[in-house]
């Protein structure tokens, strides 16, 4: 197996295994009758960003994945559409309920993250409408991250993340610099990566 293989089944078993830790213990509930009291007067908009987002969650890394989107073509189309449909309706309903979050200073990041959502979403359907393959796949990387970008403003909850917030006693503080810190921080990571290094190594 090559390196470049096995680096990709290992990046993809973690952001899989993590999204499905968080759907699992964050999600599901919604669905079997659990309701949030904080969204208590928006439980529409809650379920609508959870149904949503379950698209976005895992249709996302089969769509990425090379050999799938090879040789299953046309299940390549259905599930970026319905990738598409999904997210759109998880951007604006993370919109709207991030207008109301308990969390005042986490409000903000939280609307520029669905924006961004809502525009790398559909920035990859005007992309892939005008056969501009390469801005279609870069979009979507873009989009996915942000999506993702809910899962990661939930590590904190679930891994060892001390040394980052050690000095910081107060937790409506902390809720927002690690909101801030997750949504941000990968798409920067991403657009470093995937814009920024290959425009320097390129001959």
């Amino acid at each position: 197996m090559k390196t470049k293989t096995f680096l990709l089944i290992i990046f993809w078993t973690f952001i899989v295994s993590v999204s499905a830790y968080f759907y699992f213990y964050n999600v599901l509930g919604y669905f079997f009758g659990y309701r949030n009291e904080r969204f208590e007067s928006n439980q529409v908009w809650f379920i609508s960003h959870m149904v949503g987002a379950t698209f976005s969650l895992f249709l996302g890394p089969i769509q990425f994945w090379p050999s799938i989107r090879k040789k299953y073509g046309s299940y390549h189309k259905i599930a970026g559409k319905l990738y598409i449909i999904g997210s759109i309706i998880a951007g604006i309903s993370a919109f709207r309920l991030s207008l109301i979050y308990d969390c005042i200073g986490c409000r903000y990041s939280l609307v520029i993250l669905a924006l961004l959502f809502l525009l790398t979403t559909s920035l990859a359907w005007v992309a892939i409408k005008r056969k501009n393959i390469v801005a279609h796949r870069q979009f979507m990387v873009r989009s996915y991250t942000c999506a993702l970008a809910f899962v990661f403003i939930r590590l904190y909850q679930i891994l060892p993340l001390d040394f980052l917030y050690g000095a910081i006693d107060d937790p409506e503080l902390l809720r927002t610099v690690n909101e801030w810190l997750f949504s941000f921080v990968p798409l920067i990571i991403v657009e470093i990566a995937m814009i920024w290094v290959p425009s320097i190594t390129r001959k």
